[in-house]
């Protein structure tokens, strides 16, 4: 019916005419009895003649008035359901689209429940919504009234949504693009969420076929992702992932890259093939890395045989550039990398890719030192897993086993300079990260690049091919040297701070030394008078023609001051830098910014500071008269007066704001914060906290003092946090971090205290960040001591600040002063019954975050926020867990195990209720609560006794609820993180990287047997990742002892099968990505483990094992006690006991 609709002939014949404007004015006497009014409004809607449609229109709005004056109930209505129906149907068949639009509201006001819905489409009115759908004829009010409705019936009841209205929903999403229906979209959010609450309704009409080819049409990421996330959902459960046709439908997103004759559309024009052509890369793009995103879409493009990933990596190996480099813009977002400029430089390109390349939300009027510290300087956190890692772990790991690597070393060697710069760079990244945060057993292969090296040095091939990948070694070099160099601060800010929070020896070796090595210096008189003659400062006026080189030199020369140089020249050559630099002489101050030479006159400005405070007295009288001039230069152009900022006199461009780098390199020193004060500074800094439009002011101030010594800086940025205006302060609080991040000394003493006091501003978005910072800080035991010290009150923050709190239990003295206060116990009961839930949702809102568009909402706004602008590379550190707390210490232990928490988990791991999403919750939940007290080797203890750990390790491999198997992973990943527990989680076959995120370059372990030499002698760089190949002395001796606080093992853990690659085989008959469970832990049998349920599964047991015998995974597994009161969780293990007699009797 609903394709007669869609159809042009059959809408040409139901051409209607334009109703009369407006709407009549129909009084409603609500004093009168309802059956009376109801009565009048029924009447006159249902009459054919005599009524005009002006008056009917406000009859049928009359109702829906009376409907919310006298309520629902249909004793109140003198009619029952079914003849208000018959009436108000009547409307729908009216000729004018604003009657039709009012029966459709007023029928959306009487649904209310399932019972009504029901005589609604018993009644047959259901296709007459179709029609008011599918006819589009100017009446966009109408339909925006019939699309209201339909939702209301899926809010109502969805899984008695009539097929009709699917019908006709479906069809203008299929063909609505074609025809510029404006309602495309519309429709394709309701089919979308339709699909999630009836699926076979959906499924049967054809409509996941409709979203499919809505995501190639769509270039909106946000949409896009919706659309694709809809299948991804249905594919995650078991129940519904049928209705997904197996390698059909969800490879349509591959269709663009895959077919180089892809055409969307039959009849698009060939002027407009291109175009057309970009359009559908773009839309592909997006849907795959959102499909990279989820735990369905990454197990159903990675499965055995051909899947998906096969599919995209075996492109890089066509020569086709257009597809090239469309798929390597997929590979640099699914990696969270960013793009490269176009160009054929390979330094050029890296260095639009790095960190610490200049950002706009770097100026001062912006985020200023607070947003690029956050970018540069790593965070503190030492002891908790970045659950990122895990997923980009995963996911290289599946990409490098389907040979990702020998593809971008033949893009490298067969693509134009562009492409190759590109290619070279990802390369490098992928390489890096692999090193960083793959175990080493499944790493320490991929390094040697043996292809890209056979080619640099075969006279076999092609010059051009021989020349392309020598070049590519030589600038992996390149991209080796520059990581090492790590990341360095881009403003002279953040560097001004770095340098002084590390020791007084530091502080002298500081800038320009590589150029100090031009000149030789001769610690003689007479060298130093040639410099000072050739520095041309002496006898010329341009101080820009200066050789500031030479000056530099000059400032940091072995011995010299004006103490022990009574010289004239060397008085006159103090008196020219000296004038120079004054603000009053505006030489140095009126220069821009972004002057070739800023930098540079900067560094030496402030060596020259540094130079006349080592001169003592001699020098004193200089730095006085600078200061001073300082002092009144900011005085005079503040005005402390609103109107007379400083902005308006250069501040934001020139380098006037370059004074407070000097004001900082003297507040350093003791004898220069006594100068600043002599001179004032505090005082007019005091003076300006008050005053309003001197933001720019404070953030430089803020920036630049030196806080490691008690005294008048910490004065001021304390009158700044808390008296400035609500900008300053939350840059002010902000800054915390900075200090925080760059270890300035003793901050656990004084930062703390100005972080808690920052907890009771009044505007929320400096109170929260305060939180956040805070957090951080105590990652650190010296600052989580500070804070209990001050007991601070944290109830006022929410879950955030009950997180905080729950800190304090990681160490005795917290536990004591919460235990004394009855706080444990009361904890303990809210967790069993709501927070072990809430946690869930914590977390998963956290990596939607991090993987999405989505948007946390705002002051609990419950709108959905998105965003077009995606986070490069963020952290989402696991959160803090009661249970996880409270294993750091015995008697935090004792109190679990006395309430008898791990048994209980561990029932609701064993017997899962997956039927409902209630029930995955509630999994989910009992699986970080035993992963987080895994997370010590006191809890690992609790966990052994009640051996939980086989059977969480069942659900990763096999659980039928795919996102279960990627928590169960990030779990493993957690319990990883001692000593004891990669030992533990080793006898089931999983690995994990042993080495501190913030080992750059781990030095590789002295394990690797002969036997895996030589096999890796024969065997290409992407060898599929098998754990087996590392001895099983892994690290004995240095993994016997606890875990230390500031070295954790990263928790990316890979599970690893024995034997099961002694057999080499071709790389194009290499067994696909077999590495599948969550996040974290990654299995190498990937296929096998996460194999779904409607296909059989291979036996976990060795293929090529002789029967009847056991692997040796499952020999260590059986030898295991088992104290078990409930039946085994998994067919699988009962499958397994079957096939090995030594297993049965457990």
């Amino acid at each position: 019916m609903a394709a007669s609709f869609r159809g042009r002939p059959i809408r040409s014949l139901r051409m209607r005419g334009r109703n009369d404007s407006g709407e009549e004015n129909v009084p409603l006497d609500l004093t009168r009895e309802p059956s009376e009014n109801l009565r009048e409004i029924l009447q006159n809607v249902a009459k054919p003649h005599g009524v005009s449609n002006m008056r009917k229109l406000g009859h049928l709005n009359n109702f829906i008035k009376l409907l919310c004056s006298i309520g629902h109930r249909e004793e109140c209505f003198g009619f029952t359901h079914e003849e208000i129906i018959i009436c108000l149907r009547l409307a729908l068949l009216n000729e004018a689209k604003e009657v039709r639009a009012a029966g459709l509201r007023a029928l959306r006001y009487l649904i209310r429940d399932t019972s009504v819905l029901q005589k609604v489409l018993g009644l047959q009115v259901d296709y007459l919504i179709a029609r008011c759908i599918d006819i589009q004829q100017s009446n966009e009010g109408e339909r925006t009234q019939a699309l209201r409705l339909v939702r209301k019936i899926i809010t109502v009841n969805a899984m008695l949504f009539p097929t009709s209205i699917a019908n006709s929903l479906i069809a203008v999403g299929t063909d609505g693009l074609q025809e510029r229906d404006r309602m495309v979209r519309a429709a394709i959010a309701i089919v979308c969420e339709l699909a999630l609450k009836n699926p076979e309704v959906v499924a049967k009409r054809g409509g996941l076929s409709t979203i499919l080819k809505s995501v190639i049409d769509c270039q909106l990421s946000r949409i896009n992702e919706a659309l694709i996330t809809t299948i991804l959902h249905l594919l995650n459960h078991p129940r519904t992932r049928h209705y997904v046709r197996v390698d059909v439908e969800l490879e349509q997103i591959l269709a663009p890259f895959t077919d180089f004759h892809y055409r969307h559309n039959a009849d698009t024009a060939e002027g407009q093939l291109k175009e057309d052509k970009e359009a559908r890369f773009l839309s592909s793009r997006m849907a795959i890395v959102a499909a990279f995103r989820s735990w369905s879409g990454i197990i159903n493009l990675c499965k055995a045989g051909n899947s998906g990933i096969q599919s995209l990596v075996g492109l890089l190996s066509i020569p086709n550039m257009d597809v090239r480099k469309g798929l390597l813009e997929v590979l640099y977002e699914i990696f969270r990398l960013p793009v490269p400029i176009v160009t054929e430089d390979f330094m050029e390109g890296l260095l639009s890719v790095d960190p610490a390349r200049f950002q706009d939300t770097w100026r001062l009027s912006d985020g200023f030192v607070a947003a690029e510290a956050k970018v540069i300087l790593p965070h503190r956190a030492r002891s908790r897993p970045d659950l990122m890692d895990n997923y980009l772990a995963f996911v290289l790991s599946a990409f490098i086993t389907n040979g990702l690597l020998e593809g971008l070393v033949e893009v490298v060697t067969s693509s134009d300079d562009q492409l190759a710069v590109r290619a070279t760079i990802l390369l490098g990244e992928l390489l890096h990260m692999a090193n960083t945060i793959l175990p080493h057993s499944h790493s320490h292969h991929l390094h040697c690049l043996p292809t890209l090296i056979n080619m640099a040095a075969s006279f076999d091939i092609s010059q051009e091919k021989r020349l392309r990948a020598s070049a590519a070694v030589n600038n992996l070099k390149r991209f080796h040297e520059k990581k090492k160099k790590g990341l360095k601060p881009h403003s002279l800010y953040l560097d001004h701070i770095i340098r002084k929070s590390v020791s007084s020896h530091n502080r002298r070796e500081s800038h320009s030394r590589s150029h100090r090595d031009i000149y030789v210096i001769k610690d003689t008189e007479e060298a130093l008078m040639t410099n000072l003659r050739d520095s041309h400062i002496l006898n010329h006026k341009q101080n820009l023609e200066w050789n500031w080189l030479l000056i530099a030199t000059i400032l940091k020369w072995p011995n010299v001051n004006l103490r022990n140089n009574k010289d004239e020249q060397m008085h006159k050559f103090v008196r020219r830098l000296l004038y120079f630099y004054k603000p009053s002489s505006k030489l140095y101050a009126g220069l821009a910014l972004d002057h070739v030479k800023a930098r540079q006159l900067t560094v030496v400005g402030c060596q020259f500071v540094e130079f006349l405070m080592d001169s003592d007295e001699d020098g004193q009288g200089y730095l006085e008269d600078l200061v001073r001039d300082m002092v009144s230069w900011l005085s005079s152009s503040s005005g402390l007066k609103p109107e007379r900022c400083l902005q308006s006199n250069g501040l934001l461009t020139t380098l006037s704001q370059h004074y407070f780098l000097f004001l900082g390199t003297l507040s350093a020193h003791p004898q220069g914060v006594k100068l600043l004060e002599k001179c004032g500074l505090f005082q007019c800094l005091l003076n300006l906290c008050s005053v309003k439009n001197q933001d720019a002011v404070l953030k430089l101030a803020v920036s630049t003092l030196d806080y490691s010594r008690d005294g008048l800086a910490r004065v001021i940025l304390s009158k700044i946090l808390t008296a400035a205006t609500d900008t300053c302060r939350l840059y002010a609080t902000k800054h915390l971090r900075v200090l925080l991040r760059a270890g300035v000394e003793f901050f656990s003493s004084w930062g703390m205290e100005l972080l808690v006091t920052q907890l009771h501003d009044h505007s929320k978005a400096v109170s929260m960040e305060a939180l956040d910072i805070l957090d951080e800080a105590c990652e650190d035991k010296a600052n989580l001591h500070a804070l209990i010290q001050l007991k601070p009150a944290l109830s006022h923050l929410g879950d955030k600040g009950l997180l905080l709190l729950l800190r304090f239990l990681s160490i005795p003295k917290g536990f004591s002063y919460l235990n004394e206060r009855g706080y444990v116990s009361k904890q303990l009961d809210k967790w069993q019954k709501e927070y072990n839930l809430k946690y869930v949702d914590l977390i998963e809102e956290q990596l939607n975050e991090a993987l999405t568009t989505y948007r946390k909402p705002v002051d609990g706004d419950n709108y959905v926020r998105r965003s077009n602008q995606r986070l490069q590379r963020p952290n989402v550190f696991l959160p803090v867990h009661l249970y996880g707390q409270l294993v750091h210490d015995k008697t935090g232990c004792h109190l679990l195990e006395a309430q008898s928490v791990v048994p209980d988990l561990s029932y609701t791991v064993r017997s899962p209720m997956l039927d409902t999403w209630e029930g995955i919750k509630q999994l989910k939940a009992a699986l970080w609560a035993l992963g987080n007290i895994g997370s010590s080797n006191w809890g690992l203890n609790l966990l052994q006794e009640e051996n939980v750990i086989p059977d969480i390790v069942a659900l990763a491999q096999h659980c039928d609820v795919l996102s279960v198997r990627g928590t169960c992973v990030y779990v493993l990943g957690v319990i990883s993180k001692t000593r004891q527990g990669c030992e533990v989680l080793k006898q089931f076959g999983w690995d994990a990287v042993r080495h501190s995120r913030r080992t750059l370059w781990p030095v590789t372990p002295d394990e690797v047997d002969t036997q895996l030499t030589s096999e890796l002698s024969s065997v290409p760089s992407t060898l599929s990742l098998n754990s087996e190949s590392t001895s099983s002395r892994h690290n004995s001796e240095s993994e016997s002892q606890p875990i230390r606080e500031n070295y954790v093992f990263s928790t990316m853990c890979l599970f690893k099968e024995p034997s099961f690659y002694l057999h080499h085989k071709p790389v194009k008959d290499r067994s696909p990505f077999q590495i599948l469970a969550s996040t974290r832990l990654v299995r190498t049998r990937f296929l096998n483990s996460l194999s779904l349920p409607s296909k059989k599964l291979r036996s976990t047991s060795d293929p090529k094992a002789p029967s009847g015998s056991c692997t040796p995974t499952e020999l260590k597994t059986g030898s295991i006690r088992r104290n078990r009161t409930v039946t085994e969780p998994s067919v699988y293990i009962q499958a397994h006991r079957n096939s090995c007699p030594g297993l049965s009797r457990h």
